[in-house]
């Protein structure tokens, strides 16, 4: 038996996520299962052995995880950014690389964040509750209230619930460390107890799709040339002719 274990949901919490979100739980569900966690299954609950380690790593880590998305009866997982047909585009739309591991298929899948950038850009867009908070040690609060407060950023004071407390958000949040096929924003928080917080938003996790498309099955070959299904295959060489292995 391991020592010093929570449930799932008390993972969730561990890591600053919201022990209410479905996509959450099973996330941390599936890393039991495939024994990225160290935990045992207990009489149908997984006990999970809470890691020594640097607690705001292990949630910057958690909180830029895509979500699963689901698709025709199957699970669809994250598998790296993908260029996709609006690449270079500049038409706020971007694409990521995910796969269904069971059946070996390859998708394109597309988010749309016209609505979203519109909306932020004029100050009109809610912002729900975050998907990941990291609490602050007291030598810091002041310090990230006055930076949060300050002339760089846009003041906002809405409240939101997460896990139970209300944070008051300081700063209309801003993108964090833009890079390709990532959509991050993150500000300052204060509670009614007077807990500073730098929290988290994965925008791809707020949204759903707007468009998925499959780009290769590995279940289906052409009979002639033996290569697998690609919905770029080129038909000049070769008149395909699909089949499943």
């Amino acid at each position: 038996m391991l020592n010093n274990v929570t449930t799932v949901r008390g993972y969730a919490i561990h890591l600053g996520l919201d022990p209410t979100d479905r996509a959450v739980i099973r996330k941390i569900q599936r890393q039991c299962e495939r024994g990225d966690l160290d935990a045992v299954l207990d009489q149908g609950t997984w006990l999970i052995k809470v890691p020594h380690k640097n607690e705001g790593a292990i949630i910057m880590r958690n909180w830029e995880n895509m979500k699963e998305v689901y698709f025709e009866g199957m699970t669809l997982t994250h598998a790296g950014f993908a260029g996709g047909k609006s690449y270079g585009l500049n038409n706020n739309k971007v694409s990521l690389f995910y796969v269904n591991r069971v059946q070996m298929k390859h998708f394109d899948v597309t988010w749309d964040f016209t609505e979203f950038l519109t909306r932020e850009e004029s100050g009109r867009f809610e912002w729900p509750s975050p998907h990941a908070v990291m609490p602050l040690e007291e030598d810091r609060k002041q310090s990230v209230v006055d930076y949060f407060s300050g002339l760089l950023f846009t003041p906002y004071g809405r409240e939101v619930e997460f896990n139970g407390d209300m944070l008051t958000i300081i700063n209309r949040p801003v993108e964090f460390a833009p890079t390709s096929g990532a959509l991050r924003y993150y500000a300052g928080a204060i509670d009614h107890k007077g807990n500073v917080y730098q929290i988290y938003w994965n925008v791809f996790n707020m949204f759903e799709p707007s468009e998925i498309e499959m780009t290769v099955d590995k279940g289906r070959y052409c009979k002639h040339c033996l290569k697998h299904w690609m919905a770029s295959a080129d038909n000049s060489k070769c008149k395909h002719e699909w089949i499943a292995e």
